[in-house]
């Protein structure tokens, strides 16, 4: 585990993420609630179990998860 460059990326619609790891990122009623895949399986977001207020928490908290977690893209989703 260690730096890597973490790619924040918009994803419009029904359109599911792409590549073998991933954190979503999705706006669930007025929060944001995470989620994601890694090598080891489906992942889980404990942290923010009810999720976060707002998108910029969610991606501050997915960025550090993925350095964590060596995952390197986040989607984003409405």
């Amino acid at each position: 585990m260690g730096e890597i460059a973490v790619e924040v990326r918009n994803l419009f619609g029904g359109t599911a993420p792409n590549g073998a790891e991933w954190i979503l990122i999705e706006k669930d009623g007025s929060r944001f609630a995470i989620r994601g895949r890694a090598c080891r399986g489906t992942i889980d977001a404990s942290f923010a179990s009810r999720g976060l207020d707002t998108p910029e928490a969610a991606i501050k908290a997915s960025v550090a998860w993925a350095d964590l977690l060596d995952i390197p893209l986040i989607y984003v989703r409405d």
